[in-house]
């Protein structure tokens, strides 16, 4: 009879643990995956009217100028660099900026949620030759010596190498 009942135990503890694991919910998949409209948002240096153009061809969703009910928005900010100042004969003067590209941070954002997705900081570094980006959710590209047009079609190769990556992982499971 004692035998009887762990075993009756038993069974009643798999068949607990298989409801249980039916009963989670599933992954969900990226916003990534399932958006279908994503808003640029106007950019420093019309970098938004060269992302729109690469999107647009990319064909993977629909583009739009209103962050209104898009899933996904993309956002460009110049960050706010503080004034340095340096001592020439005891007055201080502001030091003189380095030319090249401004320093830019691109991210894209779920909209619903506003949280950020994929985030791109661009730098004032000169790339190095064959120097390949590790693609990611955050990435830094370095951008010196790049013409706009260039850098935001950087921006986008990058991200959409990041979305596909995610699909390639996705139809994988």
């Amino acid at each position: 009879m004692a035998k009887g009942k762990i075993v009756l135990i038993a069974l009643m503890l798999v068949a607990g643990a298989a409801a249980a694991q039916e009963t989670q919910p599933a992954k969900k998949p990226s916003r990534l995956l399932t958006a279908r409209l994503i808003a640029v948002t106007p950019m420093p240096s019309d970098f938004d009217r060269w992302i729109t153009q690469d999107l647009k061809a990319w064909n993977r969703y629909n583009v739009s100028g209103d962050s209104e009910g898009a899933d996904l928005v993309i956002r460009g900010d110049k960050p706010e660099k503080p004034t340095q100042f340096r001592e020439r004969m005891g007055v201080e003067q502001p030091k003189r900026e380095r030319p090249g590209p401004a320093v830019l941070s691109v991210t894209v954002i779920d909209w619903v949620a506003n949280q950020p997705v994929w985030h791109a900081t661009i730098r004032d570094k000169k790339p190095k030759k064959d120097e390949e980006i590790a693609t990611g959710p955050d990435i830094e590209i370095d951008a010196q010596g790049l013409k706009p047009m260039e850098l935001a079609a950087v921006i986008t190769r990058e991200f959409r190498l990041y979305v596909e990556q995610l699909e390639k992982a996705a139809t994988s499971k």
